[in-house]
């Protein structure tokens, strides 16, 4: 079943969705309550981590995000993510790797300077929620870093990183943003 895009120029079209359930792209109601937290992504530069369909990187760039560098590791999910930028004509926005998100190094995708808004949907149903705070060293001075985890079993370093400020955790049912804004 197609994902639409629920903000921004491209409002209402259509993304193609993954047939597979391994693949569970970020609910509309998420993504609407995200933008609606960042209130503008104009200009930014995105790091989809996980990229799974793409969704987010393409609502980012209708709602004004400049590109988006999208990290998807298994080809099938790849491919279809890059039909989905071409059928919107955003391919050109777009840099694509097929690479294990866990497994970047920063000058790999830093070497034109950090990320506004990093992004990351690990699957978390088939694997232990990752320590993603080290890619907070890749945003820009103002930038935002998103992760979304289980709102059931929130990681350790989530705790520790709410308790000591350094981050706000917003449930949406199953899913729960994390959200670091850098300094």
């Amino acid at each position: 079943m197609p994902i639409r895009i629920t903000g921004g120029d491209l409002r209402g079209w259509m993304v193609p969705s993954p047939p597979s359930m391994k693949t569970r792209p970020t609910g509309s109601r998420t993504r609407e309550a995200l933008f609606n937290i960042l209130q503008s992504v104009d200009g930014f530069r995105m790091l989809d981590l996980f990229a799974g369909s793409g969704i987010m990187g393409i609502e980012a760039l209708s709602r004004g995000a400049a590109h988006v560098v999208a990290v998807e590791m298994v080809h099938s999910q790849a491919h279809l993510l890059l039909q989905g930028y071409k059928a919107l004509s955003l391919e050109k926005k777009l840099t694509l790797y097929e690479k294990n998100a866990l497994t970047l190094e920063k000058e790999d995708l830093c070497a034109e300077g950090g990320f506004d808004l990093i992004y990351a949907d690990p699957p978390f149903k088939d694997m232990e929620y990752p320590d993603l705070r080290s890619f907070w060293q890749w945003l820009n001075p103002n930038g935002v870093a998103v992760f979304e985890a289980p709102s059931r079993n929130l990681p350790a370093w989530v705790k520790e990183a709410s308790d000591a400020g350094l981050v706000q955790v917003r449930r949406y049912g199953e899913s729960s943003l994390v959200i670091c804004r850098s300094k």
